[in-house]
């Protein structure tokens, strides 16, 4: 093959990659869904109001961010939106035509997931923001980014991955979010470990010097383990739409 054909090849399939990426992000921003998480992460920035208030500020935006904002706010948002981004192609009738046109099979799965990233991280990151500004906390900012642009990341990749391999991943995710992450993750260390959420809520909890039982991960785990699980994820979701025939 000519440099020039390779060229044409790679530069086709940069373009069908950013056509699906701009598709599936009309498909998921929706107001509903945007005033949604807003709404969520709003009461944040009340929580950061109580927390200015505290004895501890530091100690208390901690917790209020750990325990709504890492806790329920970001993985739901990313929950609802990332097996949207596979969910909404099917009730559009689009998965059929999308799974006909000659594009590499990573590209859709890969898509969802950088979509998904690219609205959940403002959306819930923003609040968090704010909150850590409102409580006189600007110390957090770093890691609250840092942290929830991981978590994102992971819980994207693991979720659209859910929705491609099940029915009802919506009700999947929930039951994980709910029963596991915000249950059993709390009371068992060794729970905690398969907890997406423990790792960014260690990654914030180390750069406050706040002790927290259920988020005691080292720094570097923290970056790197939702690293992983993201890219798991993803790898898991490529498999399994490479596998999948459309009707």
């Amino acid at each position: 093959m000519t440099d020039t054909a390779t060229a044409t090849v790679g530069a086709s399939r940069h373009s069908s990659f950013a056509a699906l990426y701009l598709l599936l992000l009309r498909l998921l921003v929706t107001p509903m869904r945007v005033l949604a998480v807003l709404a969520l992460g709003s009461l944040e920035v009340f929580l950061g109001v109580l927390a200015r208030g505290d004895d501890d500020p530091l100690r208390a935006t901690t917790e209020f961010a750990l325990a709504y904002g890492f806790g329920l706010v970001l993985p739901l948002a990313t929950a609802w939106l990332a097996t949207s981004s596979i969910g909404d192609l099917v009730e559009d009738r689009l998965l059929v035509y999308l799974w006909l046109k000659p594009v590499p099979r990573w590209q859709l799965p890969t898509a969802a997931v950088v979509a998904a990233v690219t609205i959940v991280v403002p959306l819930v990151a923003v609040p968090l923001l704010v909150t850590a500004v409102v409580a006189g906390t600007t110390e957090l900012l770093g890691s609250l980014v840092l942290a929830s642009a991981l978590a994102v990341f992971a819980y994207a990749g693991v979720f659209v991955a859910v929705g491609l391999w099940l029915r009802r991943a919506l009700w999947w995710c929930l039951l994980y979010i709910l029963v596991w992450e915000n249950g059993l993750a709390r009371a068992v260390d060794g729970a905690a470990r398969l907890s997406i959420a423990s790792y960014a809520q260690s990654l914030v909890a180390n750069a406050a010097d706040v002790r927290i039982a259920y988020a005691d991960r080292g720094s570097a785990a923290s970056i790197v383990v939702p690293l992983v699980v993201g890219v798991a994820g993803l790898v898991l979701a490529v498999i399994r739409y490479r596998r999948t025939e459309i009707d």
